[in-house]
C-alpha cells in the first residue's frame, strides 16, 4: 500500500498553485478595472457597490498570489471562500443557473479554499 501521507506537502503545494493561478487569472481583469462590477452589485442591492467591487478585485488577484506563496493562508483562503460563496449564490439564486452549467466552478473553488484554510499550506510556504 502506498503511504499517501508522505505526499502531503506536494499535494498541498499543488492545491495552492491551482487555486492561486485560477484566482490570479480571474482577478487580473478585475484589477485592471476595479470598479467594473459596481453596476452589477448595485443592481443586486449591495451596500457601497464600488467598495465591494474593488475588494473583490483585490481578494481575487492579491489573494491568488498570497495563496501560491503561502502568506496568511487561513485568512486569505477564508476571504476567497467568502468571495466564491457570494459568486455561487448570485449565480444560483439571482441568475437561476443549473448545477452543471452554472456555479460548479465557484463551489469547487470555495471548498478547495476551505480545505486549504483548514489544513494549511503545508511545509513549503514562504
Amino acid at each position: 500500500m502506498i503511504d499517501l501521507y508522505s505526499y502531503q506537502n506536494t499535494i498541498l503545494l499543488l492545491a495552492r498553485v491551482v487555486l492561486g493561478v485560477t484566482f490570479i487569472k480571474h482577478g487580473w481583469p478585475k484589477v485592471k478595472n476595479p470598479f467594473g462590477m459596481k453596476d452589477m452589485l448595485a443592481d443586486l442591492k449591495f451596500p457601497i457597490p464600488a467598495v465591494f467591487s474593488a475588494l473583490v478585485s483585490i481578494v481575487e488577484f492579491v489573494g491568488g498570489i498570497f495563496v501560491i506563496a503561502g502568506f496568511y493562508m487561513q485568512t486569505t483562503c477564508l476571504l476567497i471562500a467568502a468571495d466564491m460563496a457570494m459568486a455561487a449564490s448570485i449565480k444560483k439564486f439571482r441568475a437561476k443557473k443549473k448545477w452543471l452549467d452554472g456555479y460548479e466552478l465557484e463551489l469547487s473553488l470555495l471548498f478547495l479554499a476551505l480545505l486549504l484554510a483548514l489544513f494549511g499550506g503545508g511545509d513549503w510556504i514562504l
